[in-house]
């Protein structure tokens, strides 16, 4: 062991690492919060509960309830654009690429009810917080350029129908994936279905990938 070393008191090492876990903690105890109660139901001492700290450590790490809040959000997005990233659409076939990116997007969603939520509840804010965050749309930007070199990849092998626009696809595959989660309860009831079986979600899968490969193929030439 170096002189250095020696001079590093245990407690002195593991306070770095306690810290990052005290914060990884309270992170997650917050996106639990806020995801069932909102932002305005959502209480700081709930979340000091949850997470087995205490007020001031809450504080002290990320401010204001409004400050963790925004936080959070942007946990989201990191969260999913991260994912997103390691796909790596670029090393695929325009087709294969599409339906990579949409089998994840159809999943993550699914997997993660926490996620729809927190964007239900930021829409039900006018996109408040969001508005204030940088980060959010930086992470967002790798996303739509990937989305944009596919479409032209299927383009150019006349996979794809031109002049598809990257934006209006991803917000389509979102409502694809995401619609019938957050209204879940409401179109059950209304229809008398039940959106929760498993055979419906099944179909739903299968009836919303076939929707969007129907878009992206190349329109038939009208036949005289």
């Amino acid at each position: 062991m170096s002189d250095a070393k020696a001079l590093i008191s245990p407690e002195i090492e593991k306070r770095p690492r306690n810290a990052a876990a005290t914060r990884e903690r309270i992170l997650k105890a917050a996106v639990a919060e806020f995801a069932e109660h909102g932002f305005s139901g959502a209480r700081m001492d709930a979340i000091a509960q949850r997470s087995e700290s205490n007020m001031r450590m809450l504080y002290h790490y990320y401010g204001s309830k409004e400050d963790l809040y925004l936080v959070v959000l942007e946990q989201v997005y990191t969260d999913i654009r991260r994912r997103e990233g390691l796909l790596s659409l670029d090393k695929l076939a325009p087709e294969q690429a599409m339906l990579k990116l949409f089998d994840f997007t159809y999943s993550y969603f699914g997997e993660h009810p926490e996620v729809v939520s927190l964007w239900s509840g930021e829409n039900m804010l006018r996109g408040r917080f969001l508005s204030k965050s940088n980060r959010a749309a930086e992470l967002s930007s790798p996303l739509l350029t990937a989305i944009e070199d596919t479409l032209k990849r299927g383009e150019e092998e006349k996979l794809f129908r031109p002049d598809i626009d990257p934006l209006q696809l991803y917000v389509s595959m979102v409502a694809l994936s995401y619609f019938h989660l957050s209204n879940s309860y409401t179109l059950s009831a209304i229809f008398r279905s039940n959106l929760h079986s498993k055979k419906w979600k099944v179909e739903r899968r299968r009836h919303a990938t076939e929707m969007l490969m129907s878009y992206l193929r190349p329109i038939p030439a009208a036949t005289s």
